[in-house]
């Protein structure tokens, strides 16, 4: 049968614009944000006893594993739709298309869900600015901002939606474009993040600097009273102390695969990159591998650097925030507002240098923001790869001529943005909601992708052939690292079904319920049009 009759077009359309630099700068801005940001601090909370930088290693482990196999994998097939070509041409079109579907619900949401967060870390660079000149209704609007971490922030729900429409906008101008401006937004947190490092660094060489630095900005002895209110509030520094659980340190691992999320991320553009052997490899395995240590160093640093006296701080703020700021503020830092528990903070906060202070609260900001334009470009090329496939409305494949973007496959997956914006708002869900909840569906799609990389050199030995043919004790390097991905993510989906509640799981039903309807559906379809699917599925589709 004719190439044209089975797909949609006999090329995409689409432009091989990216480069190495940007296959990783791809993979840095999708994953680097609210995970290590903010999920590292509130994790101190939410799972009591975490050893965090242990959770990141756990999550990691993996995490490379899969990086290195999706890597080789793009290598084989260098198409536009990641896993989901992967998945479908080796495994099974049905659960290839189902994994993808419910992936992109949680990309899709998940990238609404950073847009709400990074509010909360631009509200911190104002509350710094306002204490550096005394102002407090600076500090009062910074401290406003924040409260996007939380649900029912009317901030957040308007710049974050306003972040997804900007992005929507600069995404349908071309990939060109859109890389170009993501590239420079990564340059200017990617420096921060090193002085962070410095900082952090600096205080675990200097134990006493952590409490002068606090109390010269919330009033002699504010340390002890931080510790003294969250145990009046419930907070005990034993259940608490760093490391003391296992099963807190396998919750906090859940928020750091969340914190992961993304860096298959250089695969979903595969039709668009240049010299896919370099640029995937250094994309997903390089990249991936940065992102890695640089997540354990920078926990072990953060936690390490506020342990005061054999206790943990951060954990005592995060707890004592969460359960009354007010009396966090009155009681605890002599009447100023309880600034946001975030990760920006406990390194800002070590510096009496304005500008540092102000220019590490904002790399945050600036992470977080990046993951924004990371996520369109994954939600979007999954949507054109199902279309260019027949196995969704058609519509989607469109290519605009001039600027060679899927332009209606970047609209759909920004509107499902601007929804994951709002769920955040909504007091039903919120961001912790959303998180663990695309989270465990992220985790079940991975154990489908180590079949997928374990099975590829067996069940399709001609599309293994077309890339890096490793080999160790005769065994392909792909069956190794997908298979000790694997048990890992097996072990880390349990935990994190722990998590589920009924909506969560109900939320579930439907959206899977409704993606085989979807794919049945057009399964029926194309067989009445004439279209031999099967061969669809055999074929890897055009550049």
């Amino acid at each position: 049968m004719a190439e044209e009759v089975i797909f949609v077009r006999k090329a995409t359309g689409l432009v091989r614009e990216v480069g190495p630099f940007t296959a990783m700068s791809i993979v840095l801005c999708h994953v680097i944000g609210g995970g290590i940001n903010f999920y590292s601090v509130k994790a101190s909370v939410t799972a009591p006893g975490a050893n965090i930088h242990l959770a990141f290693i756990i999550a990691g482990i993996p995490t490379l594993c899969l990086g290195l196999a999706f890597a080789l994998m793009g290598i084989m097939m260098p198409r536009t739709g990641g896993d989901y070509i992967f998945v479908t041409r080796v495994l099974d079109p049905t659960v290839g298309f189902l994994t993808s579907w419910m992936f992109w619900f949680t990309e899709a949401i998940s990238y609404g869900v950073i847009a709400y967060l990074d509010v909360a870390f631009w509200g911190l660079g104002v509350w710094i600015v306002g204490l550096a000149f005394g102002d407090q209704g600076l500090m009062d609007i910074g401290n406003w901002l924040m409260k996007a971490w939380d649900v029912g922030s009317v901030a957040g729900l308007a710049i974050g939606a306003l972040l997804v429409i900007i992005w929507w906008i600069i995404g349908l101008v071309g990939l060109r474009v859109y890389a170009a401006i993501m590239n420079i937004v990564l340059i200017i947190p990617a420096i921060g993040s090193l002085i962070t490092l410095g900082l952090f660094g600096s205080a675990m060489l200097n134990p006493d600097l952590p409490v002068k630095m606090w109390e010269s900005r919330f009033g002699t002895g504010s340390v002890e009273k931080v510790f003294q209110l969250a145990e009046e509030l419930g907070w005990d520094p034993n259940k608490y102390a760093y490391g003391a659980s296992w099963p807190g340190t396998m919750a906090a691992s859940i928020a750091a695969t969340w914190a992961f999320i993304g860096f298959t991320a250089t695969a979903f553009v595969g039709s668009e990159v240049k010299h896919p052997t370099r640029s995937m490899l250094v994309g997903m395995f390089v990249g991936t591998l940065m992102i890695a240590v640089y997540y354990v160093a920078l926990t072990f640093m953060m936690y390490g650097a506020w342990n005061i006296n054999g206790k943990n701080f951060i954990s005592a703020y995060a707890f004592a925030f969460t359960e009354n700021s007010s009396k966090l503020s009155a009681e605890a830092l002599g009447g100023k507002p309880a600034p946001m528990p975030c990760l920006p903070l406990f390194a800002a906060i070590l510096t009496d240098n304005f500008a540092i202070a102000f220019y590490v609260a904002i790399t945050a900001a600036f992470w977080l923001m990046n993951d924004i334009p990371a996520f369109l470009l994954v939600c979007s090329r999954t949507v054109f790869a199902w279309s260019f496939d027949r196995f969704f409305p058609e519509i989607f494949a469109a290519v605009n001529e001039r600027f060679h973007t899927p332009h209606w496959a970047v609209s759909i997956s920004s509107i499902i943005g601007i929804i994951g914006v709002t769920g955040c708002y909504l007091p039903m869900l919120g961001p912790w909601f959303m998180m663990v909840g695309t989270t465990v569906f992220c985790i079940f799609r991975y154990l489908f992708d180590c079949l997928t990389g374990i099975m590829v050199p067996f069940k399709r030995p001609e599309i293994y052939e077309r890339g890096l043919k490793i080999e160790i004790a005769g065994i392909p390097l792909i069956s190794i690292v997908s298979w000790i991905a694997l048990v890992f993510w097996s072990y880390i989906f349990w935990w994190a079904c722990l998590e589920l509640d009924p909506m969560t799981i109900n939320t579930y039903t439907v959206w899977i319920a409704i993606g085989m309807l979807i794919f049945s559906g057009y399964y029926v379809y194309n067989r009445k049009r004439g279209i031999d699917v099967a061969s669809i599925y055999r074929e890897v589709p055009p550049a």
